[in-house]
């Protein structure tokens, strides 16, 4: 018998399911944050930061080892707006490619709710 998923588990799933269309068929890069453990996000954005896939993106334990050093405050800040007034931001972020080198992005920060938790959705452009 398979263990019971983590309660935020669940909702990544549930999330990924409802979110297939846009996350399958948006040109821009998407992650769906809720926690540093807790990540998802489209093919493109793997790709964009030179991940071989979104499963291999979501499984690193610090996400924001991606971001630029320069930029860590404005995401951050995003975030929490995003987290604590339920108000979308745009951002500009450098981010740290896997294999070297960098990305100049814009990012839309967006709050939203699904199954009881507050996530943020970011559109990387």
């Amino acid at each position: 018998m398979a263990g019971k998923l983590h309660p935020h588990e669940e909702i990544l799933n549930a999330i990924r399911d409802e979110y297939r269309d846009i996350l399958n068929g948006s040109s821009q890069g998407i992650y769906i944050y809720l926690d540093d453990p807790h990540k998802l996000c489209n093919e493109k954005f793997a790709a964009m930061l030179g991940y071989k896939s979104a499963a291999e993106w979501a499984a690193s334990p610090q996400p924001l080892d991606d971001v630029a050093e320069t930029s860590m405050d404005a995401l951050v800040s995003a975030f929490q707006n995003a987290m604590n007034n339920k108000a979308a931001s745009l951002v500009s972020v450098t981010w740290k490619k896997k294999l070297g080198g960098t990305l100049k992005t814009n990012v839309i920060v967006v709050p939203i709710h699904f199954h009881g938790e507050m996530l943020a959705l970011h559109f990387v452009e």
